[in-house]
């Protein structure tokens, strides 16, 4: 009987860690979307709002997912108060406060520092070719993790029943 529900918990542990690394390989491709649809909307508040880039990078807070909001909330509100800082350092300062923790994928991050080290100081049509070569960035990246990503996700799910039947027969 202890065996048989041994056997049940290693089979049980083994398939959620297939299906958690899973999904953390199926978030990394939600965020670079999510991140790309935030980007959309800053160009946009740019190019067709004509709106200041503290004023617009206010106004997408409230338009994106929770993970994002207290990065350009705070990105907004140092770049309102006035402060002495540049653009570039007020935005890696918020990058690194935020959303180190919460970028699984390191290639998003270094786009975003990129990004951020060439926006501030430039004119309207810069800062929209600024995002839009960042847009460009992501895309490309998105693109070549999709297929890596569907086929991730079925290996991790398999290896981890495979695994955790392969312990399985090693203990007994």
């Amino acid at each position: 009987m202890i065996k048989i529900i041994g056997v049940l918990i290693v089979i049980f542990s083994g398939i959620c860690l297939g299906f958690s690394k899973a999904a953390r390989e199926q978030k990394k491709l939600e965020q670079g979307i999510d991140l790309k649809r935030m980007l959309y909307l800053l160009q946009s508040e740019i190019r067709y709002g004509f709106t200041p880039l503290p004023e617009a990078i206010a106004s997408i807070a409230n338009k994106t997912s929770d993970e994002w909001k207290p990065f350009l909330v705070q990105v907004s509100t140092q770049l309102s108060s006035r402060t002495e800082e540049s653009f570039s350092s007020v935005w890696s300062h918020a990058l690194q406060t935020h959303l180190k923790g919460v970028i699984l994928e390191p290639k998003f991050l270094k786009d975003l520092y990129s990004m951020g080290e060439t926006l501030g100081y430039l004119d309207k049509e810069m800062q929209e070719k600024t995002i839009g070569f960042a847009i460009e960035q992501l895309e490309e990246q998105i693109f070549q993790m999709k297929d890596g990503v569907i086929k991730n996700c079925k290996m991790y799910r398999s290896l981890g029943l495979s695994f955790s039947l392969l312990l399985i027969i090693l203990l007994i």
